[in-house]
Formats: C-alpha cells, sequence, structure tokens
C-alpha cells in the first residue's frame, strides 16, 4: 500500500499511527514483521509504503479494510493526506 501524506505532516508520529492502527487487525501476521517507511516525496505528498503481512486468503479483505483504518486513524490524528492542486496564473494583455 502506498499512502501519501501532507509535506506539513510529522513523520515519526506518521509512522507511529500507521503501525498502532495496522497492529490492531489480528489477521496481520506478527512474523515477518511489517514494513512502513518513506516512500518517495512526490509533487503534493510524502508517500509511505506499508506493507503488512497476512495469510493469502485474507489478502484482500486486510486490504481493503487496513486502507479504511488508516484513513480514520489519520484524521482522528490530524494527519492531512493531500490532493494535487494546480495554480493557475492569468495575465491581462493589452
Amino acid at each position: 500500500m502506498v499512502i501519501g501524506v501532507s509535506y506539513k505532516s510529522d513523520l515519526q508520529k506518521t509512522k507511529r499511527v500507521l503501525r498502532e492502527t495496522l497492529e490492531k487487525d489480528p489477521r496481520i501476521l506478527k512474523d515477518p514483521d511489517m514494513t512502513i517507511g518513506v516512500l518517495t516525496l512526490a509533487d503534493s505528498s510524502i508517500n509511505f509504503v506499508v506493507r503488512p503481512w497476512c495469510k493469502t486468503a485474507d489478502y484482500w479483505a486486510v486490504y481493503f479494510d487496513s486502507m479504511q483504518a488508516i484513513k480514520e486513524a489519520l484524521d482522528a490524528n490530524g494527519i492531512e493526506i493531500p490532493f494535487p492542486q494546480m495554480d493557475v496564473h492569468l495575465n491581462k494583455i493589452n
């Protein structure tokens, strides 16, 4: 999963919130441990890669539930998920 957060975000807090959120799901395996880290510094966001492990049969349910739980946890912790913006400048030509 790739989760984008605002450049204003506290990265350590974001990483902690992501980990704590996923650790609540008993379908996510403890071994091997999940991977959470900064993947890219993108145009509009800092993108985290989030790689929890689960049984193959649980993959899609864990994926969908995790995405929802992550969104709710980020909102609850004041961590903004940005969206791309474009500034348009209009110049009047006489």
